[in-house]
């Protein structure tokens, strides 16, 4: 697989989503009017990586995807979990909850097997952080002895940035198409996920 071919998938699926979801929508509680933003911002995030990716701009590329996972997440907190007294906090920028305990939440209250979130977040949360944070990882993968920049960056770690950054726009258009109420969304949009992560 190279860098090409991979955007070229990724493309694709961002053009997938924007033609399959940019619907209509039925938000009667607050935590859908608040989570489908949320979910809205991790697919526009995909789409803005893989724009960075074609430009080989691959810092801020890396950059992205730590904020892409942070919206996924506050969309299925705000969605699944979220009570009234938590949304009441939020909106007052007053959330007291750690990022950890957010995903805790979340595998509990959706019964997600083998804590996914969870082992995302203890494997790769550091260097998601580094990039977003201009941290040494950020810094290492731009220079050699002669030269700054794209040229440094291995083809296969861009390759699974843009991966896991279509993974994420993946769970995220899930979501979204369960909030349009359609069935016939929800199950073309459940059958990319299932062909997304064969």
């Amino acid at each position: 697989m190279s860098i090409p071919t991979e955007l070229k998938r990724q493309v694709e699926l961002v053009k997938w989503i924007n033609d399959n979801l940019s619907c209509p929508y039925d938000l009667p509680s607050r935590n859908q009017q608040l989570a489908h933003p949320c979910f809205d911002l991790a697919v526009e995030h995909h789409a803005a990586i893989c724009l960075l990716g074609e430009s080989e701009l691959f810092g801020s590329m890396y950059s992205l995807l730590r904020v892409e996972f942070e919206a996924l997440v506050k969309g299925l907190w705000l969605r699944h979990v979220a009570s009234s007294e938590n949304i009441i906090k939020y909106e007052n920028e007053d959330l007291n909850i750690g990022f950890g305990t957010i995903l805790k939440l979340i595998e509990n209250q959706l019964g997600i097997p083998t804590s996914v979130l969870l082992q995302l977040k203890s494997k790769q949360w550091e260097i998601f952080s580094s990039f977003t944070h201009t941290g040494y990882q950020a810094l290492v993968r731009r220079f050699n002895n002669t030269h700054t920049g794209p040229v440094n960056y291995n083809e296969n770690e861009v390759i699974s940035v843009l991966r896991h950054a279509g993974l994420f726009a993946v769970l995220a258009a899930v979501e979204l198409a369960s909030m349009t109420g359609n069935q016939k969304t929800i199950e073309s949009t459940m059958a990319i996920a299932m062909q997304y992560g064969e």
